[in-house]
């Protein structure tokens, strides 16, 4: 059965913030490119690269909107999910700006989830998009799904790794949850706030792992289902 969360206003409010994230990110890039437009305009490539853009921003607008009008009511929906399916479809989403890092998948057997396809997805996004931004275009991500297990059920166990700058302990410790901060120069610092609280409303864990020059793992656990269970 569907199951509902028990604060459908806490939800509106997370969905709002992953708007919010999207926007920003957008109007950074089209600020970028307005900043670069006089300049480069003769270079073919160039004007290329600003075609995409301009297209994909449209795109994702109108996304937003459309998001926006059916999910009015901020309501979680479970249905009996195939992480690995959904994980295959963050990753094989177009790019949103021209260049970005090389994604690589590893994924492995994991439990079925009740989870919400949409929020889900959401939070994946966000999660690769901060890791792409992390390695820079010429880094990597791998992202990695696996099955765990609690004392009484499975647990499905997905990674998200980039081999960038990494961040601090301090910054682990004391910064990394609050919404708007970020070690990222055009990120917004809500792609893991947000994720974060959608794992939460799935009854889920997340936990990051990170050192200066070492790259970032940020690993999420969810409640799998039993076999032959619910």
């Amino acid at each position: 059965m569907p199951q509902r969360p028990r604060s459908s206003a806490r939800l509106r409010g997370t969905f709002d913030r992953v708007l919010v994230h999207d926007i920003k990110n957008m109007s950074f890039r089209l600020r970028l490119l307005l900043s670069n437009l006089y300049e480069h305009w003769a270079d073919p490539d160039f004007r290329r690269a600003a075609r995409d853009l301009l297209a994909s921003s449209v795109e994702r607008l109108e996304s937003i909107a459309g998001r926006f009008l059916a999910h009015e009511g901020a309501t979680l929906i479970k249905v009996e999910l195939d992480l690995n399916g959904l994980l295959r479809q963050v990753a094989e989403r177009p790019a949103r700006r021209g260049a970005r890092a090389a994604v690589s998948l590893a994924l492995g057997t994991v439990p079925r989830v009740w989870g919400d396809p949409y929020y889900l997805s959401d939070a994946f996004t966000s999660l690769l998009e901060n890791a792409f931004e992390a390695a820079a275009p010429e880094g990597r991500v791998l992202v990695r799904s696996y099955a765990g297990r609690s004392v009484n059920r499975p647990k499905a166990i997905v990674e998200f790794i980039d081999n960038g700058a990494g961040m601090s302990a301090e910054f682990l410790r004391d910064r990394l949850s609050r919404p708007f901060e970020t070690t990222k120069p055009q990120g917004v610092g809500l792609g893991l706030a947000t994720a974060s609280q959608l794992v939460r409303f799935h009854r889920g864990t997340i936990r990051i792992l990170s050192q200066p020059g070492g790259g970032t793992l940020v690993r999420l656990s969810l409640p799998g289902i039993p076999e032959g269970g619910s």
